[in-house]
């Protein structure tokens, strides 16, 4: 979006106007009949969520004979899945499905309950760390029996929480890391190695390892904190390319209305990269193996991919070392 200023006119001069570039969210470039904005959630605003629908209970009432069954038994018993996601956390849940696909994560839960004949069911979560990040969210959820998986986490090896709250991962479904956004101009490149002494700026997030990586390998950059201000250096011109987090991509195209994508055949660097996965309690080894099955049933397939592309998140298979 451009705005224009009035530069100082000179004595008796016509005045000059200065083109000023602005990076907001513009509509979309042509006008398209039946257009509406999509809805975005904001917990200031949301009436469920200040009526406290955030851990407010269980999503659909547990009948009293199947409060004590294992998780599987109480899947089977319900013929429903219940499950918990963050409120937030595009493209994999949020709360906003009106004007937008539900989320990678529902879409899959989604597809595992059908082939199953059953439904599902979902109680929205804060995994934000101002709001106490994962560990709390169990505490409030799943450890109160209002769900019996948990979606959208990653494995990063630091997951004390799922120790102390007596949780185990699924298996891995998706590969996800920091990978490399260009401007049109970057040349192909699978590694930010292959950018070493092309004179290709490029922005990355500041105290990270893909600064240190930049700084190792003499490659010019420019440094940002969140991957938002990331993605408006590269917007701003400042630089050419940026390295962000993968699912960042699609929530930069959607809120600033631009196509960004990764570039063509970049693999995420060792220590850049980690696994997605959801969680169920430990002792719950069926429900676990159940899940597990389905994961792996919809990796073979391309399922899973076909979903996750969908969305604009680069897909990966999970990468062995990150399991």
């Amino acid at each position: 979006m451009l705005a224009l200023v009035a530069a100082a006119p000179a004595s008796g001069a016509i005045p000059e106007l200065e083109v000023i570039e602005v990076v907001g969210n513009p509509r979309p470039k042509v006008a398209e009949v039946g257009y509406v904005e999509p809805e975005t959630f904001n917990p200031i605003t949301d009436r469920l969520y200040q009526g406290g629908f955030r851990y407010g209970g269980p999503p659909v009432e547990i009948p009293q004979e199947a409060r004590y069954l294992t998780a599987i038994g109480r899947v089977k018993m319900m013929k429903r899945i219940l499950a918990c996601a963050d409120a937030w956390y595009y493209p994999f849940s949020h709360t906003a499905p009106r004007n937008e696909p539900p989320g990678i994560d529902i879409e899959i839960l989604s597809r595992i309950a059908q082939r199953n004949g059953w439904e599902f069911s979902v109680m929205w979560a804060n995994t934000g760390v101002y709001r106490g990040g994962v560990g709390l969210a169990f505490r409030q959820t799943i450890n109160r029996g209002f769900c019996d998986v948990f979606l959208g986490l990653v494995i990063t090896g630091e997951d004390d929480a799922m120790e102390r709250n007596q949780m185990a991962f699924t298996r891995p479904y998706l590969g996800i890391g920091f990978v490399l956004v260009g401007n049109g101009k970057v040349p192909k490149a699978r590694s930010l190695a292959d950018l070493k002494g092309t004179g290709i700026k490029v922005g990355v997030p500041a105290y990270s390892p893909m600064q240190d990586n930049a700084e190792k390998l003499g490659i010019e950059h420019v440094t940002y904190f969140q991957n938002t201000r990331v993605i408006d250096g590269l917007l701003r011109k400042e630089v050419d390319a940026v390295m962000v987090w993968g699912p960042s991509i699609p929530v930069a195209n959607r809120d600033k209305n631009v196509e960004l994508s990764m570039s063509p055949g970049f693999q995420p660097a060792p220590g850049q990269r980690f696994n997605g996965a959801w969680a169920v309690k430990a002792k719950e080894t069926d429900f676990k193996q159940m899940l597990d099955d389905e994961l792996g049933r919809m990796l073979a397939s391309g399922e899973i991919r076909e979903i996750v592309e969908r969305y604009g998140v680069p897909f990966f298979a999970p990468f062995p070392e990150a399991n």
